[in-house]
């Protein structure tokens, strides 16, 4: 008996199924492999794109920094170079004592010789690349203490200016109408509305003129304190205390000299600080008599008669006439010299100037600025007349009310 065996074949074309899904799942599975990969991931791709570019920044600063230390050069302010100069200056005469200036003289000490002392580096330390300086330090000695005053000079870049020159630089001289006139060698403010306030220890000032030496003659801008007599002394010829009309001997004089010596503080009388009073320079203070109807405005008459070396004064009459520009003032018996005049304030006070009318009588300003000869005895604000030093440093401001000169 035989045994048939059949076989089964399957077909050929279910072979050929099972390896097309077999090649489809190795696409499938190559697919995921780059849908993952960096080349496809967009999240991937920008965070590195974003990393290249901060890696370019930080390349770029280290470049930048690495070209900085090749030039570690601080560049420092003008202001901040001089108060270097004077912090050296200072610390160069602590240890050199004997070098410092007798009582009311000055010194200047170069840069070089404090660069030398080792209290400074050279200028060109401080100062812009392309820059040349050059630098003193003038050291004042004014009743036993000492002012440093530092003198920078930059070229046309920068240099310590003194205020007299830059008064004279912001305004210039004129003819007519308000402004700077020039007149016997000074320079002479004019007119009402006038760029030149001056700030000293929160005090303000009129510059009335600039001196042929530099010198800058100041008013106070309101007076000072309380008012005042002129003089209250009795006088014989009038049998009562009517005041003489004598500067050198009057009350006014002896109050200027107390509010500069023992000023009050509560009685406004600190008018200026003890830096200040370093930069004033005595003068003499025109003191010649005149009567009303003389016409004379250029203190040819008040300066025939004069109290030496004083620290502060009063104005006189001429310059005050003077400092009106309206034509029609010619003397103190004129009103017109109250028009277009700077000097006149809303309150009476003094000038220096005694009347040869009478022996009690002195020139006064009254508030309205009528100029009247009254009796010394009656009263009205003291204005002090300072003389600022040709060596005065400017600070800053323009001269205006708002933004009035400072000093250094």
């Amino acid at each position: 008996m035989g045994i048939n065996f059949n076989i089964v074949k399957k077909p050929k074309h279910d072979e050929n199924e099972n390896i097309e899904e077999q090649e489809e799942e190795l696409e499938e599975e190559d697919l995921d492999v780059d849908v993952k990969s960096n080349n496809y991931d967009p999240k991937r791709k920008m965070f590195r794109f974003m990393g290249i570019i901060v890696g370019i920044m930080i390349l770029i600063l280290l470049i930048l920094f690495i070209m900085s230390l090749g030039n570690n050069k601080k560049s420092y302010s003008y202001s901040q170079i001089e108060r270097i100069m004077e912090k050296a200056a200072k610390s160069y005469f602590k240890d050199n004592a004997s070098y410092l200036p007798e009582e009311d003289s000055i010194i200047e000490v170069d840069v070089s010789t404090l660069v030398e002392a080792g209290k400074m580096k050279d200028l060109s330390e401080y100062t812009k690349k392309g820059v040349s300086c050059v630098g003193s330090v003038s050291v004042q000695n004014e009743d036993s203490s000492y002012i440093y005053t530092p003198n920078l000079d930059c070229g046309n870049d920068y240099s310590t200016i003194p205020l007299y020159e830059k008064v004279l630089n912001n305004n210039e001289t004129v003819s007519s109408g308000y402004g700077l006139y020039s007149n016997n060698g000074d320079y002479v403010f004019r007119g009402e509305n006038v760029d030149n306030y001056v700030q000293l220890n929160n005090n303000l000032w009129r510059i009335v003129k600039i001196t042929s030496d530099n010198n800058i003659v100041l008013i106070s801008a309101t007076g000072v304190g309380y008012t005042n007599t002129w003089d209250n002394r009795y006088n014989e010829n009038m049998k009562y205390e009517s005041g003489i009309n004598n500067y050198s001997s009057s009350r006014a004089k002896e109050f200027l000299e107390k509010i500069y010596k023992n000023p009050i503080e509560k009685e406004g009388e600190d008018i200026l600080s003890k830096k200040d009073k370093s930069k004033l320079v005595e003068f003499d203070v025109c003191v010649g008599k005149r009567n009303g109807e003389e016409e004379s405005k250029d203190n040819s008459i008040e300066c025939r008669e004069k109290v030496r070396d004083q620290k502060l004064g009063l104005l006189t009459l001429s310059d005050f006439l003077y400092a009106s520009v309206d034509p029609n003032c010619k003397s103190a018996s004129t009103k017109s010299c109250k028009n277009y005049n700077y000097l006149v304030i809303k309150a009476n006070w003094w000038l220096a100037t005694a009347s040869t009318n009478d022996t009690s009588l002195v020139f006064k300003v009254a508030g309205n600025g009528i100029v009247r000869a009254e009796r010394a005895s009656t009263y009205a604000s003291i204005r002090p007349v300072i003389y600022l030093n040709d060596s005065v440093m400017f600070k800053s401001g323009k001269g205006t009310l708002e933004k009035p000169y400072k000093v250094r």
